[in-house]
């Protein structure tokens, strides 16, 4: 029945996602699969952590992704949105030529540029659009020769891995990524900021060492890739929708329920770092701006560890407050009804101020079964 009501309402087959949205309550839908857990939230939650023996309808049906790479489909607040995968579409393959003129704060120089990091790659295989053409060249702070050297070994890494392409075409396998969704990362794309752009909400302090430290390596730096891909694409289908490149986000990340336990596991700490640099030497300047919130005075310790796993352009990007000027802070960005209620803002699904499930706010670990499959496929 979940698979024919969702092929019933697909918006990719039968009309607009505007026209989907009026038309189908992907609330009332999610919220359908009867609860075994009653204490729980009426907004059906990820079983991988909860221990749950139900499923929510993003597992149930293969052409459904989580909502947390979802969100930005809204045009406001207060729903669910559609959850139908993305488009199996090649990276720039829907960007239009007059779109080189509107790309964010880019003059003259830097379209040159562009254009000359093109001329300088066009040996090596890979994407050469202007948005691509453009991270690069920022992530080397416009040196033409630093970039052509990054994007070499950037898309030789991509293209040898195969991951991203995988994700993209939806012909590599990733059940076990999306039941490890809900639990890590605890991130989303959720909402718009004053420039239109995606906010991507980060619960840092719900981030789990526990399962970094046990998750196959490789199984990780995989999910990093599948993350980012499925972020990306969002940026690319949302591009199409309102006619403009849209190759940023804004990042909130939010370290209210930081503990004293995030110091005391090093080998996953030097697994994150693993996965921040698979997205910094990789997958360049996706990031517009980081706000960190809610900082308690033991998480500066943890940054001043975790800063040195990003590039020096991605730490310049960062601003910090603590939890008595979070909404201040965020409304200089952002408008409050796309902050959840949980942090000062008006923003709700459901009965959850934190947003849930579009915004993951993970109890613990995956469960027991999904860590046993993990390591039967990447440790056999």
């Amino acid at each position: 029945e979940s698979r024919a009501a969702l092929k019933q309402t697909s918006w990719q087959s039968t009309g607009t996602a505007e026209q989907f949205e009026d038309s189908f309550s992907w609330m009332d839908f999610c919220c359908s699969t009867g609860r075994t857990d009653t204490a729980s939230s009426s907004v059906i939650r990820h079983n991988s952590y909860g221990g749950a023996i139900d499923e929510p309808v993003w597992l149930q049906d293969d052409s459904t992704l989580h909502p947390k790479f979802c969100g930005y489909r809204l045009k406001e607040p207060g729903s669910m949105p559609c959850l139908d995968r993305f488009p199996s579409e090649l990276l720039g393959s829907n960007v239009l030529p007059h779109w080189e003129f509107m790309m964010p704060n880019c003059g003259d120089q830097e379209r040159m540029k562009c254009g000359e990091l093109r001329e300088r790659v066009r040996h090596v295989r890979g994407a050469k659009d202007p948005i691509t053409m453009l991270r690069f060249l920022r992530a080397r702070q416009g040196s033409v020769d630093a970039a052509a050297k990054m994007y070499e070994s950037a898309m030789r890494w991509r293209e040898g891995t195969g991951y991203e392409l995988g994700f993209r075409l939806n012909n590599k396998d990733d059940w076990l990524h999306r039941k490890v969704d809900s639990c890590w990362p605890p991130t989303a794309l959720l909402g718009k900021d004053y420039d239109g752009d995606p906010i991507y909400w980060n619960r840092m302090g719900l981030g789990n060492l526990e399962f970094l430290e046990k998750a196959p390596t490789e199984f990780l730096i995989q999910h990093e890739v599948y993350t980012i891909t499925r972020l990306m694409q969002a940026m690319e289908e949302a591009s199409k929708f309102n006619n403009r490149p849209i190759m940023h986000f804004t990042v909130v990340a939010d370290l209210g329920e930081m503990s004293w336990r995030s110091f005391n596991n090093l080998k996953g700490i030097m697994k994150y770092k693993v996965c921040v640099r698979t997205l910094e030497d990789n997958f360049p300047e996706l990031v517009k701006r980081i706000i960190a919130i809610r900082v308690p005075k033991l998480a500066y310790t943890l940054w001043n560890i975790a800063s040195h796993f990003f590039d020096e352009g991605t730490r310049a990007k960062i601003q910090i407050a603590d939890g008595k000027h979070t909404m201040k802070v965020l409304s200089e960005f952002m408008d409050p009804k796309w902050v959840p209620e949980a942090l000062g803002g008006t923003h709700r699904i459901g009965n959850s101020a934190w947003c849930e499930p579009c915004i993951p706010c993970p109890r613990g670990p995956p469960s027991d079964e999904t860590m046993r499959s993990l390591q039967t496929a990447y440790d056999a």
